[in-house]
């Protein structure tokens, strides 16, 4: 009932500030009114398999743009995955050196607090079994920052991007839900080796092939859907205030902006770079270049009208680079000591 309750709360401020004309106002609303929630009343909604809901729906909606996909395009992004690569160095390097040198953490709780993307892998990596607090609200810091910087930065909702989809017949429907079953299977496997985002990766290729096979050309995700996981979205970021104190989030808040800021900026400064380097469109570049947020740049990216495939394919190889080594050496280890 507290859940039902909080998601009713949530779908009335987002769709207020949505009406009132706030850039992603459904977004940033339910994340402000279940922070609220969770922080006061130390509660968190239950609301199980909605993360993979919210991972199944974006990655299919961003597979069904591989329509256009071609060699030529792929050709063109390795320049500026290159640039990627040495820009995450430098984003860990910058805002880990603030963080040991500046704030004075110790050099573990920094590289954890900088990691740009889902902690589970690293988590186990290090043998972590709990984050400390500080190291969490830095995550949060990072979360949070992205979401409302992209946000207020991108325009708002292009309705034009979310055609309503025909009726779909017997044989497109029976297609769309063989898509729906290989991506929570394909997802359960790499889940259970540690890969962060793991519905939405599969959702995302496993969409590209059947669209390279001639499935699901007309098909559209409803309108509704991607709203519905904004929703979740929102409320699930939100949810994550409830074992943060206001003491903590102020004690340790001063830390995570710079070294968000810091992340940010360097994402800033590399995009400029690689856009008069490239010829691309430097706000594009930068929200390629973000550090995380994968699901929340998804969103805002579609409702902007940005290359979704563009960005989102960055961030697959930012993901696939960060978290599935940590994940095969976590594996790795827990096979020699089941050996020994």
């Amino acid at each position: 009932m507290k859940t039902l309750l909080c998601l009713l709360i949530a779908i009335a401020v987002g769709a207020t500030l949505q009406y009132e004309g706030l850039p992603h106002g459904l977004l940033l609303g339910s994340i402000l009114s279940t922070a609220l929630i969770a922080s006061n009343l130390r509660f968190s909604p239950t609301l199980p398999l909605s993360l993979g809901y919210v991972q199944i729906v974006l990655g299919i909606a961003t597979g069904l743009m591989f329509k256009s996909w071609d060699s030529q395009t792929a050709t063109a992004l390795l320049p500026s995955l290159g640039f990627l690569f040495v820009c995450l160095m430098a984003q860990i390097s910058f805002a880990g050196l603030w963080l040991f040198k500046v704030s004075g953490w110790n050099a573990k709780d920094s590289l954890i607090a900088v990691y740009p993307g889902a902690l589970a892998a690293v988590f186990d990596l290090l043998e972590s079994e709990r984050a400390s607090s500080k190291v969490i609200v830095v995550h949060l810091v990072r979360l949070l920052s992205i979401t409302v910087l992209v946000s207020f930065l991108i325009p708002g909702p292009v309705h034009l991007a979310f055609s309503e989809s025909p009726a779909l017949g017997l044989n497109t429907g029976l297609i769309a839900l063989s898509l729906i079953v290989v991506c929570i299977v394909l997802g359960r496997v790499l889940l259970r080796i540690g890969v962060p985002a793991p519905f939405m990766l599969t959702a995302i290729i496993v969409t590209g092939v059947y669209i390279k096979f001639g499935y699901l050309q007309e098909f559209q995700m409803p309108q509704w859907s991607v709203d519905f996981a904004t929703l979740i979205l929102g409320v699930l970021i939100g949810a994550k205030f409830k074992d943060i104190s206001l003491a903590e989030l102020l004690r340790h808040g001063r830390a995570g902006v710079m070294s968000v800021g810091l992340m940010l900026l360097t994402a800033a400064a590399f995009a400029g770079i690689a856009a008069r380097v490239l010829g691309s469109d430097p706000l594009t570049l930068w929200m390629a270049y973000m550090p995380g947020a994968i699901e929340t740049i998804t969103i805002v990216a579609f409702g902007g009208g940005l290359n979704v495939v563009f960005i989102l394919t960055h961030h697959l190889v930012r993901m696939m680079a960060l978290h599935f080594a940590p994940a095969v050496m976590v594996q790795a280890r827990r096979w020699r000591q089941s050996e020994l």
